[in-house]
């Protein structure tokens, strides 16, 4: 694996969390974030009793195949302008979000493994109620993560700053815990060695605020996907917690998260129990199985930024096709989860949020195009 990744600057950040009562020094919180408080007490989400905490599931032997509603075959592609290769994502519908079975789990897991309370792990997930039925039009989207190599392509061609090499911070893991790190950025992760010498051109960029991704995209003359495109694409057809299915995918690589490995290397996480992917930070993009829509990391390695303002009861009103989001909030969804999430965190339904401007060793991103009609 790699040495410490770092990244993002010190805003509301609704990612990570404590993990109990473990001990000893390796054992501290990876983050504590300062969590937005609900202005009100969120209704109260009781698990049934049969329900279990999503926990470690029995080892899948199979993957789940797409629905009849999502015609998946070979992959239709182009080039994007950055030179980046495309997939077309087929129109299409699906349920979004969680049901409320989902969420009690989930819920359980919060209480159970993160030792929270229980306005707060509500607070957490109701914002995947109520789930609900989404129809899209098709859209290309990268196939991989944005890479160090082609934001190094996109630095030069426009000259532009990062929103860390502006404020001279982003917020990195340094020795077991979350922490702004002076010097770092894009090319720094952790304020020391930089992403060329320590050979990780071809893994997706880190430290970018969504201000950062937006240019990006906005330069290759594309745009960010939306929060129910990405969940869309990264279930491609199923309707399972994980687009491999509904438990541990024991000694396939489908994904780069908090696994047995980064346990070895820095114990104290809650992770994914009896899964090895062999990395300890990011992986080089494409470093997986992909999904059934031939795309790359959309569970795991980071977690990409999406266009849409998060609104915690967006979905009882969403719209019903291509919904673009709120039109105005205070933050923006993230979605994917990433290198340091465990089984809860990584789920295809999971919505994470943050302000615009922060930057972080797990925020990456990818780009989305209009399907001429």
């Amino acid at each position: 694996g790699l040495g410490i990744l770092a990244v993002m600057g010190a805003m509301v950040y609704f990612l990570i969390f404590s993990q109990g009562s473990s001990t000893g020094p390796s054992a501290l919180v990876p983050y504590q974030p300062t969590v937005q408080q609900p202005t009100t007490r969120p209704e109260v989400i009781t698990p049934t009793p049969a329900l279990e905490p999503v926990k470690q599931p029995v080892p899948a032997t199979t993957q789940e195949k797409p629905t009849a509603r999502q015609r998946v075959g070979p992959a239709k592609t182009i080039t994007g302008k950055d030179g980046a290769q495309m997939v077309l994502i087929p129109a299409g519908s699906f349920q979004m979000g969680s049901t409320k079975d989902d969420v009690g789990r989930a819920i359980q897991t919060c209480l159970t493994e993160y030792k929270k309370d229980q306005q707060t792990c509500e607070g957490w997930y109701k914002g995947e109620l109520p789930q609900h039925q989404i129809s899209l039009d098709a859209f290309y989207l990268d196939q991989y993560e944005v890479t160090n190599r082609l934001f190094t392509k996109f630095i030069e061609a426009t000259g532009y700053r990062t929103t860390a090499e502006k404020e001279g911070t982003a917020r990195g893991l340094v020795n077991g815990e979350w922490k702004d790190v002076s010097g770092a950025s894009w090319r720094q992760p952790e304020g020391g060695v930089t992403i060329f010498a320590s050979n990780r051109v071809e893994h997706p960029v880190v430290s970018v605020s969504w201000e950062d991704a937006m240019a990006y995209c906005r330069w290759a003359d594309k745009r960010l996907p939306r929060e129910a495109e990405f969940e869309y694409a990264t279930r491609a057809g199923t309707q399972t917690t994980y687009w491999w299915g509904n438990s541990t995918p024991s000694t396939r690589k489908v994904a780069n998260v908090a696994d047995e490995f980064l346990n070895e290397k820095d114990p104290g996480w809650v992770i994914m129990k009896g899964y090895n992917d062999g990395y300890e930070r990011t992986a080089p993009v494409g470093s997986f199985e992909p999904n059934p829509f031939r795309l790359f990391d959309m569970t795991g390695n980071v977690s990409e930024w999406t266009t849409d303002w998060y609104g915690a009861d967006y979905y009882k009103s969403s719209p019903a096709r291509n919904p673009t989001g709120p039109s105005n909030g205070e933050y923006r969804v993230v979605r994917g989860g990433s290198w340091f999430y465990g089984p809860v965190f990584v789920r295809s339904a999971l919505r994470l949020w943050t302000s615009p401007l922060s930057r972080d060793a797990s925020f990456g991103f990818r780009c989305a195009q209009d399907h001429p009609n």
